[in-house]
């Protein structure tokens, strides 16, 4: 018996660890590393909003099917019967078929098909329109995550340093050499260091919960988070090549104008209905006593004015009005698509001069200062004061390097977005 449980018990332990490496292999991707190359698939996958925009697509593909039956409605079969007795005759069963069909003779299909064609790629160029935001805003929150991890160990970095001049500057203070205030001072830049270090530790833990959440998973997931602080590959190319003041491709604008020729489409088809639409029947009929009558007839609405009657004014004025709604919506927006581009491609330029200025020699030689400060201060080569003013301008020179870099990988996502960069196709 004690052989058999300690086999049903591995059994079970056996049976859980291969579920347990299941669910692992086939774990997704986005739940395990976040990089380049996935951020993108993964924040389009997650995305409720693309989700909901996809869904309206769908809509909007119904619409247009609905638009596509030749007839406007189906045929009506009607039936009826009777049964007739007169004096001196027997009872006669009279019996009546009508097979009635409407027909639409001023191009109201043709009217609706073009209104849900119009209305389909207006939510097309929406789809895409959303997705570029999705993907911007993913980029986004990658770089905010790269650049906080960056920014703690850029803290940690200066934490350590700057404690080593703070404590060589109290041994000194200590030893009558200095001042008890130059200790003091040097104190304190230490503590704003360990202050920011601390701020910088908890940006890093938002920005991954912000980076997880529009990647739909739980922010306090363990998710590595890998890549650097560059900015997205062949944007300024791609921008470079762009006329700033052609902007008619872009689905921002072609969104707004299809829904404009929608609208338009639509009051056409309202115009179209105030035709009356005939209705062709035929009828056979037994009548009588046994009298057999087979005919065709038409019948034809009577059009009314309003307000007795129903003259589509209302329907047709609101339609219109929509429609220059949305042609007025398209030419703001080719203004402001006109001015982003130009904004973006001064600002990108701006932050690349910045960012050039900060070379990798220049950058290593203040850091070889700041590791060289206190021994210099312990080797009385250097005074406490001047000490404290050559490691604070240090420190703002490796801080503005990486606000620059920052404000470049950030800069490429808008100058990106403004140039119509295709990000919703990721980029490496």
């Amino acid at each position: 018996m004690k052989g058999n449980s300690w086999i049903a018990a591995a059994a079970v332990a056996a049976a859980c660890l291969c579920h347990a490496v299941e669910a692992r292999a086939g774990a997704s991707p986005c739940a395990t590393t976040l990089t380049r190359a996935n951020l993108i698939p993964c924040a389009l996958e997650a995305s409720l909003t693309a989700k909901a925009e996809r869904q309206g697509l769908d809509a909007a593909k119904g619409r247009q099917e609905a638009a596509s039956p030749v007839l406007p409605s189906n045929p009506v079969l009607a039936l009826s019967g009777a049964r007739r007795e007169a004096a001196g005759q027997g009872p006669v069963v009279n019996w009546y078929v009508t097979l009635s069909q409407e027909i639409e003779i001023a191009g109201q299909r043709g009217a609706r098909k073009r209104a849900a064609d119009a209305e389909r790629e207006a939510q097309e160029k929406a789809v895409a329109v959303t997705d570029r935001d999705v993907a911007a805003a993913a980029w986004r929150a990658y770089f905010e995550a790269i650049a906080a991890r960056e920014e703690v160990r850029l803290f940690s970095l200066l934490e350590a340093l700057t404690t080593r001049v703070a404590t060589a500057t109290r041994a000194a203070a200590d030893k009558g050499l200095v001042s008890g205030i130059d200790a003091d001072v040097a104190d304190v830049a230490q503590a704003r260091v360990v202050q920011d270090r601390i701020g910088a530790a908890r940006r890093a833990e938002q920005t991954k919960a912000a980076l997880l959440h529009a990647m739909g998973l739980d922010p306090r997931r363990e998710v590595a988070i890998e890549g650097e602080l560059a900015p997205i590959a062949g944007v300024e190319a791609f921008a470079s090549k762009q006329d700033p003041t052609d902007v008619e491709t872009r689905p921002e604008v072609q969104a707004l104008e299809a829904s404009g020729r929608a609208f338009e489409a639509r009051a056409s088809m309202y115009r179209r209905a105030r035709v009356p639409n005939p209705t062709l029947s035929v009828f056979a009929q037994n009548d009588g006593f046994n009298e057999r009558v087979f005919g065709v007839g038409l019948s034809m609405p009577i059009p009314l004015p309003q307000p007795v009657g129903r003259t589509y004014a209302g329907e047709i004025a609101e339609s219109e009005a929509l429609s220059r709604r949305a042609r007025t919506e398209a030419e703001r927006t080719r203004r402001e698509l006109r001015l982003d581009v130009a904004n973006a491609l001064a600002a990108y330029a701006s932050l690349r001069a910045q960012n050039d200025l900060y070379t990798a020699e220049r950058l290593g030689r203040a850091e070889q200062s700041l590791r060289a400060i206190a021994s210099e201060i312990e080797a009385g080569r250097l005074g406490p004061k001047d000490a404290i003013v050559s490691q604070q301008a240090l420190v703002d020179l490796l801080r503005a390097s990486f606000e620059t870099r920052k404000q470049l990988a950030l800069g490429s996502v808008d100058l990106a977005l403004a140039s119509g960069y295709p990000l919703e196709r990721g980029a490496p």
